[in-house]
């Protein structure tokens, strides 16, 4: 029975706080998947070793240094940012010489995020455990869609030391590869950060709902009509986020332009779950106004309906009517509460972030003291930050 021990080193932020949510789960799934009796020893290192995506490759020269120092047997990168090749989605890059092995989280998509990374970590391990001589672990249940091949990104490693999984349909690398990354900029924690827009939108929306032309108007409409006025609303709103705060990231000689292209779609749709979230809460603050302020027989009295009562369909079409015209009267006069948050939800600036961050510590040189080497390169989240 041996004795073996595995560096994790999650970048900061979604990373890490999956990684913590598997860490002690790893040791087991590990002998459930060798079949062995070894002990595995597992510890974390917090670093964004690179800041960019462009410079992915430089990921795993830092990360064998790294398990030299630290002594481990095996290591693993767990980053956020995107890894591509040839247009295709790399999920992870594997050196089964130095025993190496990278893994792009938001490759492995949103879905059941926690059970993929655990299976893949496992399978990774295994993999560098059998020397590479087996390349089914990749596609088990946790995939049922995706498939992944193995490929050698350097035609020139005759002895096939380094070797990168790749997802085969294009399509649904990319789809998960987008959704993955809107998953990691958490848009979700940024919804407390629109309090004034709400507040705007709330009082917008309320005011409208006590004349009766919008409760006439509602009655009238055709669904495709207000489909359109709600998405006129959401990437209204987007659209003034993106201007406001100049979050579209223009052509930069530092970012090819795949990456870049990534990144900006990456922000429109966080940017428009964030709005959504809005919404849906905005939706039901106007449910409860709406209530109030709109009784039945007044709904009837003063609308087309004449003698017949509102049904919920009518009060639903209202307040979706209202609720539409509120998140774009907001959206317009008003603006975020930590403008800073509504930022880091992009890529970009999360890069440039974390490259002012890496240079400013020198995260190449690893010899240097365990404080600075373990929070080289570190962006801080938004509860360290606001702290």
């Amino acid at each position: 029975m041996a004795n073996i021990t595995v560096g994790l080193i999650p970048s900061p932020d979604m990373p890490h706080k999956m990684i913590n949510k598997i860490y002690d789960d790893l040791p087991k799934e590990i002998r459930h998947h060798t079949g062995k009796n070894d002990e595995w020893h597992f510890e974390k290192h917090i670093a964004s070793i690179v800041g960019t995506a462009e410079h992915m490759d430089k990921a795993m020269d830092i990360a064998t240094n790294m398990k030299k120092q630290k002594e481990w047997d095996y290591a693993i990168c767990i980053t956020d940012l995107p890894n591509l090749s040839n247009n295709k989605t790399v999920v992870c890059d594997i050196d089964i010489a130095n025993q190496i092995a990278l893994i792009s989280l938001p490759a492995l998509g949103a879905i059941n995020l926690k059970q993929k990374l655990r299976h893949f970590i496992s399978s990774v391990i295994q993999y560098m455990n059998s020397n590479g001589s087996d390349t089914t672990l990749f596609n088990r249940r946790h995939f049922k869609l995706t498939k992944f091949k193995t490929v050698i990104p350097n035609e020139e490693d005759k002895n096939k030391n380094h070797i990168r999984i790749i997802s085969t349909s294009p399509l649904l690398g990319w789809l998960h590869l987008i959704s993955g990354m809107t998953f990691a900029n958490e848009p979700w924690s940024t919804i407390f950060d629109f309090k004034k827009i709400i507040s705007v939108s709330f009082a917008t929306g309320t005011y409208i709902s006590i004349f009766s032309t919008p409760w006439d108007i509602s009655l009238d409409y055709n669904y495709w009509r207000f489909v359109l006025l709600m998405l006129l609303s959401i990437f209204g709103m987007v659209g003034w986020l993106i201007y406001s705060y100049h979050l579209w990231e223009v052509k930069n000689p530092k970012t090819q332009k795949l990456y870049r292209y990534i990144y900006n779609f990456t922000t429109l749709t966080t940017l428009t779950m964030i709005t959504l979230f809005n919404f849906i809460t905005l939706f039901i603050l106007l449910t409860i106004s709406t209530l109030l302020f709109v009784p039945p027989d007044l709904f009837s009295n003063w609308t087309s309906l004449g003698s017949k009562q509102p049904t919920v369909v009518n009060y639903i079409n209202l307040i979706w009517f209202i609720t539409s015209l509120g998140i774009l009267a907001g959206a317009m006069g008003s603006t975020v509460e930590n403008a800073d948050k509504i930022k880091r939800a992009t890529y970009s600036f999360r890069q440039y972030y974390r490259n002012k961050q890496l240079e400013q510590e020198n995260d190449d040189d690893y010899s240097g003291d365990e404080e600075s080497t373990r929070y080289a390169g570190r962006k801080q989240t938004h509860r360290e930050e606001e702290e």
